[in-house]
């Protein structure tokens, strides 16, 4: 398995050591080659089977979504993540994309102040985890936005406890997951899920690697 680590629109990298090494790590451990990315259309040339575009600040395109459309039909899984409250306009740059599939990052935030993490309400903590939820009790979303779904056709992949709420009166999903052709587009609403802080909590790396790898 391959996985390109998006770039090339100005994401935070999985060559981020404070970040990200645990997951690099057990990634490594699997056998799974994980690579920046600094050309998106460059998926279409290559052999990939899992693109992440982790808090992308930078605006998409019209041939960026033709490259991600291809991508899916053909079987690739592409995953989209971004943060609470519109922080660097991510919902719409983020946006700027999943509009065209029928999901929306919001501009709000989810709280929890019943099932968060050490008493944070902004570290929502959930175990509903309807899909990839393998080995996946509890995982912990800290600093989400809501997922809008506007497609019938896509589905709740993680949502927050009934506890929970948003910001903007939105129902809590924290992550959604469209098929499109033989591929998947995942939408979360936080990055940090993975982070070398959260991925050590709850079950945070079993749901990230079945995130990835399944």
């Amino acid at each position: 398995m391959r996985i390109a680590w998006d770039i090339s629109h100005q994401e935070f990298t999985i060559e981020d050591h404070y970040y990200f090494s645990i997951l690099k790590k057990e990634l490594k451990n699997r056998n799974v080659e994980v690579f920046e990315l600094e050309e998106l259309n460059s998926i279409l040339r290559e052999n990939v089977d899992v693109l992440v575009l982790n808090y992308p600040e930078k605006s998409f395109d019209s041939n960026d979504l033709q490259v991600v459309q291809k991508f899916l039909a053909g079987g690739g899984k592409v995953i989209v993540l971004g943060y609470y409250k519109n922080e660097d306009h991510i919902a719409d740059t983020i946006n700027s994309l999943t509009k065209h599939f029928g999901l929306l990052l919001r501009a709000d935030s989810v709280y929890d102040p019943v099932n968060n993490h050490n008493g944070d309400e902004l570290f929502v903590v959930t175990s509903k985890v309807f899909h990839l939820n393998e080995n996946v009790n509890k995982v912990l979303f800290p600093c989400a936005a809501s997922v809008e779904i506007l497609n019938e056709k896509a589905t709740r992949l993680v949502e927050a406890e009934k506890t929970a709420k948003s910001s903007l009166g939105a129902e809590p999903v924290l992550m959604a997951r469209l098929q499109f052709g033989e591929g998947f587009l995942i939408l979360g609403g936080t990055c940090v899920f993975w982070d070398n802080y959260s991925i050590t909590k709850y079950d945070n790396l079993a749901f990230s690697l079945n995130l990835l790898l399944r």
